[in-house]
């Protein structure tokens, strides 16, 4: 407990970033922090133990209690890190924890770890995407669905022609994402693609280069306005969709140039899990799609084949490489109408970087 609590302060203390070296960081710190436990409970228990062998104050209720306190402190210990890994950085082992059904029976009796143990989650996870599930991924829904061939409409390729890059100077370097335009001079994009940012900017599908700043920002659910004087791109056009809906994610992964990926969505689910920080817990609706997303596919539409926007992409899965996540187009409703009345210039380099 110690050593995950210590962990996240240290690793930014010493400026450990790296997406490698971070969680191997977390791991060694959790190590050392369980040596030391280890060591101090032995050091202060053994005297006592002796003491008791000594006396014969010894019984069979004692070895019964021992042994179920034993058995918990390891199916809790089991738990922890097997909520921790289920997320990565290993895409195998996140696999093969997903689906264990031990994992998931002790997930079901097992209360939410508080936000500084999330945050250790996060770190060793080692991905850069938010938590999406405060839980394993959810079992309920059924099995994925192909993902189309392709997807060469002309309304796809009309929200391809107006999706933008969004490039902002923090964290360690430069962190693109991706967004779209929502109105007059207006961008959508995540929250955690701006957090902890600043000198913000898009860059159209032409390269034209455009300054922006931050006129709404929400946390919770992961979803930033920008106002980008001089951007004269048409809105895109809102739309429902379910299970079976075809179409394409939008983006730029890795900062690159811009990817149309096809896409299918298996289903809409409220998705509990937390903010981007990892301290709060929230709930979401998203979908759960079937597609090719990667880093700096987020903020970047979800959309059908008419180029209408079925949800704004956030997460991909770490245990299923074609899994991806985006907020339903009911959710980001109401953040669209809010960013769309304010007159606010946020300063979102006051905020901590994403988790």
């Amino acid at each position: 407990m110690l050593g995950a609590a210590v962990a996240p302060v240290l690793l930014d203390y010493l400026g450990i970033g790296s997406p490698v070296a971070r969680p191997l960081g977390a791991v060694l710190v959790l190590i050392i922090g369980g040596s030391l436990g280890s060591s101090v409970g032995f050091a202060a228990g053994q005297p006592i133990r002796q003491r008791i062998l000594k006396e014969q104050v010894h019984t069979v209720a004692d070895s019964a209690a021992g042994a179920t306190l034993s058995a918990i402190a390891v199916l809790v210990m089991c738990w922890f890190l097997g909520l921790s890994f289920s997320r990565g950085p290993s895409p195998d082992l996140a696999y093969l924890l997903q689906r264990s059904t031990v994992l998931h029976a002790l997930d079901s009796v097992a209360p939410r770890p508080p936000a500084f143990l999330a945050r250790v989650e996060g770190i060793l996870a080692g991905v850069s995407f938010p938590p999406v599930f405060s839980t394993l991924d959810p079992t309920t829904l059924p099995g994925a669905l192909p993902i189309p061939a392709s997807v060469n409409t002309p309304g796809i390729n009309h929200a391809a022609s107006v999706t933008v890059k969004v490039v902002s100077s923090g964290c360690g370097g430069l962190v693109t994402g991706s967004g779209f335009p929502i109105g007059s001079q207006l961008i959508i994009t995540n929250a955690h693609v701006v957090s902890g940012t600043t000198d913000h900017r898009i860059q159209t599908p032409d390269g034209t280069v455009l300054g922006a700043t931050v006129v709404y920002f929400d946390p919770e659910v992961d979803v930033a306005i920008l106002r980008v004087p001089g951007y004269a791109g048409p809105a895109l056009q809102l739309a429902g969709g379910a299970r079976g809906t075809e179409g394409a994610v939008i983006g730029y992964p890795g900062g690159g140039p811009e990817r149309v990926e096809p896409a299918v969505v298996d289903g809409a689910i409220n998705a509990d899990g937390r903010d981007i920080y990892n301290s709060n817990q929230v709930t979401r609706q998203i979908f759960v799609l079937q597609s090719h997303v990667r880093p700096g596919n987020s903020g970047g539409p979800l959309v059908d084949r008419e180029g209408r926007v079925l949800g704004l992409v956030f997460a991909t899965s770490a245990s299923q490489p074609d899994q991806a996540y985006a907020l339903t187009d009911d959710q980001i409703a109401g953040d669209i109408q809010r960013g769309s009345q304010s007159s606010a210039n946020i300063n979102t380099a006051q905020y901590a970087c994403a988790a």
